[in-house]
């Protein structure tokens, strides 16, 4: 009789069990998916500080995080791909400046695998074709004998992501970094980046990013590398506006502030002399 009821009351625990599992099971693929997306603020966050204080370290935390998720997801998911080529792009930029060109190319490598995975996704975005156009970009700091087709690679990929993406900011931001890197005889130089990236600032001010999940950099750069080209061309005053403009929207971002102290240095320096 004992046993009877023991096995009644097991038999009725085990209904509850199945059913109030069944109940978080049912739950799961939308709590799975609000865990994901703050899981990618969160990463996002930790990306933009690294970019702040120029951290591989913390690039490489956000990347690994990144990493995992894509790992969990059972089909290829856009968003995913696209941070892991662009913590890739922050990584290797990080690494050629550092000259660092071994795992500078690793990176450039791997963020092009990501693109052409998301480009699969989505081929209408242009903001992947610049983000590419960057990497070939950096493909020339390795392997300097392929400029020249490298460089008629780099200008049709600007062109389809202009043609694809017209309005979006981040292309004109990444296309007028590479005019200030590219030579006048080719169409890059000072005044081709002035004029490209005064149109990523204007694109800028007319973005309403509503989704935190969703690509939002940019703008403090595209304040910060005009700096660089009015710096370029010896035009401090424009150079200091623009430094202090990336400051009000990103007051950490340590290349506008390294920029804005240098500037404040030669001035101190030339008042100085003419004392």
């Amino acid at each position: 009789m004992e046993n009877r009821l023991t096995t009644k009351y097991l038999a009725a625990w085990i209904c509850v069990v199945i059913f109030f599992g069944a109940l978080v099971f049912s739950r799961e693929p939308e709590n799975s998916s609000n865990s994901i997306a703050q899981k990618i603020i969160e990463a996002k966050d930790i990306l933009k500080n690294g970019v702040n204080i120029w951290d591989p370290e913390l690039m490489k935390r956000a990347r690994d995080q990144f990493l995992r998720l894509l790992a969990r997801k059972k089909q290829e998911n856009f968003d995913l791909l696209y941070y892991m080529a662009f913590c890739d792009y922050r990584l290797a930029n990080y690494y050629i400046a550092s000259q660092e060109m071994n795992k500078a190319e690793t990176y450039t490598k791997e963020s092009q695998m990501y693109l052409e995975k998301a480009m699969e996704l989505e081929p209408d975005s242009g903001e992947l074709d610049a983000l590419y156009a960057t990497m070939l970009g950096f493909e020339i700091a390795f392997h300097q004998e392929k400029a020249m087709s490298l460089g008629l690679q780099i200008f049709q990929c600007f062109g389809k992501a202009l043609e694809k993406s017209p309005e979006n900011p981040r292309v004109h931001l990444l296309k007028g970094i590479s005019d200030l890197f590219t030579p006048e005889q080719f169409g890059g130089g000072p005044d081709a980046a002035i004029k490209t990236l005064s149109k990523s600032i204007e694109l800028f001010g007319k973005e309403n990013i509503q989704d935190p999940v969703k690509p939002s950099w940019g703008k403090d750069e595209a304040y910060t590398f005009l700096g660089l080209t009015y710096s370029q061309k010896k035009e401090t005053k424009k150079a200091e506006e623009m430094f202090k403009k990336a400051l009000e929207i990103n007051p950490e971002f340590g290349l506008a502030k390294e920029e804005l102290r240098k500037i404040k240095k030669l001035s101190l320096s030339q008042r100085c002399m003419v004392l």
